[in-house]
């Protein structure tokens, strides 16, 4: 039996319907909140949300987010620059599957107290169209 497979309008085809809240929240001209209209947008700051949060701040989803200001106290070296790839690969294959890592660069300083990130994604089935964020997560001992 053969089943015929439904085509879904993709929703970023309506300029009138929002697909979610953008990250900061404060918009142009002092409005409430920014708003995005397409998919990659409201991914990316699904995105943001992810790596900035850290487990056990999210009400009722304690395992939601990647720790990385867990790692601020600790020694850069090696193990901390594969833990903190291991624990984005792992928190966005769980809560964001449906977003590609094009790129992930986790690179100590030499002075070894901050370590530069650099980030690039996409969604799933759209490698073309990316967007990327570098941030530093800073020891201050």
């Amino acid at each position: 039996m053969i089943r015929e497979q439904q085509y879904i309008n993709p929703i970023d085809f309506e300029l009138s319907t929002a697909l979610g809240l953008d990250l900061p929240t404060n918009g142009p001209a002092g409005a409430t909140f920014k708003l995005n209209y397409l998919s990659i947008d409201q991914a990316f700051a699904n995105a943001k949300n992810l790596l900035f949060t850290n487990k056990g701040e999210r009400v009722m989803q304690p395992n939601f987010g990647c720790d990385l200001q867990n790692t601020v106290f600790e020694q850069v070296n090696e193990d901390i620059v594969e833990l903190v790839e291991s624990n984005i690969k792992t928190a966005f294959s769980y809560w964001l599957p449906y977003i590609y890592i094009n790129k992930l660069e986790v690179e100590p300083y030499e002075d070894k107290n901050r370590i530069n990130i650099l980030f690039i994604m996409s969604l799933q089935g759209n490698k073309i169209d990316t967007r990327s964020i570098q941030f530093d997560v800073l020891n201050t001992q």
